[in-house]
């Protein structure tokens, strides 16, 4: 995690393409002045909200972004800090990511920190439902791990409520999430009815107030857009340094850990649609994508056309316990056609369908389980109020599910 951030501090952007290109930060640029780790036991912090923030020093300055990823605008306000070598934080909205994963990738590879902003931008303090507030945090953070993977060292634990809302037992919640909260000590007001010059000089008015802290943009902003290279030239000429904030060393996996699989149709619907498109989109690169999720148990039914098996090769095989009918693993590197394409069955505890020979050879060698045809294989899923996850692998027009327990 250190060696990617230094290639980044040091000017080498890395792409999911494993490609790299040089970036001029002379001089004369604004730069990030230093990485900042902010730990769990540090949050939560922000003074419009907290009563503690970040430990910057005098002069220091954290941009923030809020509500994107978005089309041209995000990837203008990328520009602009590239321009600058400088590095932001950006709280991401899980709908936004959902439909635009491609910015997303881009912001994490150019090294700035990803942090969530709740699924869909809902004002938690404002719902009465716990369900509700649990599914728009947890959903933003599952969105993000979508797309960015678990080991993605722009990933963070880092999490903003919509409109800074927030109440004791949401704090406790999150706390429980090992999610750190972050709020502002500056408000850019960006998103208001004023000019782009308005925002300018509120930012700057504000900062010289207070010398230092953690500023509130929002990249999806027309008038931000416009301000963001004034605004980071005049930071430069009054001497503000930029500070980039990281999460410590295993508070994004901790986090991810603790996270709970939204219970919503809809989330969930919309999260299944997230994980196709991303499955076929490395699946189409020829990498490989694991169709399993971090629910305690998950119940995996793999479909097959008449005696014609699923290609096989060991994709889990770290994570996957013996059962009674054995190991199992899937090739995820070949689409469906659209033909081959079903709706996951609703899951359940147990299985009475017979698994066929092919799915079931526990002692056997995972370079003896070849089909006897490379196999078209999807995966759809579905989430029951017990958490059990059940997922559909399916080949050929596919008929007859065949349930296996998979036990992480």
């Amino acid at each position: 995690m250190r060696h990617l951030r230094d290639l980044v501090l040091a000017g080498a952007l890395i792409f999911p393409s494993g490609l790299a290109y040089s970036q001029d930060c002379t001089p004369d640029r604004l730069g990030t002045s230093r990485v900042m780790e902010v730990p769990f036991t540090q949050g939560p912090v922000g003074r419009a909200s907290y009563r503690q923030t970040l430990p910057l020093e005098p002069g220091e300055v954290v941009l923030t972004f809020d509500d994107g990823p978005m089309p041209r605008r995000t990837p203008a306000v990328l520009e602009a800090l590239r321009a600058e070598c400088v590095k932001a934080t950006f709280f991401v909205v899980g709908t936004m990511v959902a439909e635009f994963p491609d910015i997303l990738r881009r912001t994490a590879a150019e090294g700035h920190t990803i942090a969530t902003h709740t699924w869909s931008h809902a004002y938690l303090n404002r719902q009465r439902s716990r369900n509700v507030q649990r599914d728009q945090i947890n959903g933003g953070l599952v969105a993000a791990r979508t797309v960015l993977g678990r080991t993605d060292p722009a990933l963070s634990p880092f999490f903003r409520y919509p409109g800074l809302g927030h109440t004791r037992a949401l704090d406790g919640y999150v706390a429980a999430q090992r999610l750190i909260p972050f709020s502002i000590d500056v408000d850019g007001d960006d998103w208001r009815r004023i000019t782009p010059e308005q925002v300018v000089e509120r930012v700057l008015a504000r900062l010289d107030a207070r010398g230092r802290g953690i500023v509130l943009l929002h990249d999806i902003q027309p008038r931000t857009v416009a301000i963001l290279p004034e605004l980071l030239r005049r930071l430069k000429a009054k001497g503000y340094r930029i500070v980039h904030v990281v999460p410590a060393a295993g508070d994004t996996r901790l986090a991810l850990d603790a996270v709970e699989e939204p219970r919503a149709r809809r989330i969930r619907l919309a999260l299944d649609r997230l994980e196709t498109r991303e499955f076929q989109r490395v699946a189409s690169a020829g990498g490989s994508f694991v169709p399993v999720t971090t629910a305690p148990a998950q119940v995996v039914r793999v479909a097959s056309a008449g005696d014609e098996a699923l290609a096989l090769r060991p994709a889990l095989p770290d994570s996957i316990t013996p059962t009674p009918t054995g190991h199992a693993w899937v090739d995820p590197v070949h689409p469906p056609a659209p033909a081959a394409v079903a709706r996951a069955e609703a899951p359940s505890a147990s299985s009475t369908a017979p698994v066929r020979p092919a799915l079931a050879a526990p002692n056997r060698p995972a370079g003896e389980r070849q089909a006897a045809q490379p196999a078209a294989a999807t995966r759809a899923r579905e989430t029951d109020h017990a958490g059990f996850v059940s997922v559909s692998l399916l080949t050929g027009q596919g008929a007859g599910f065949q349930e296996i327990r998979l036990r992480r």
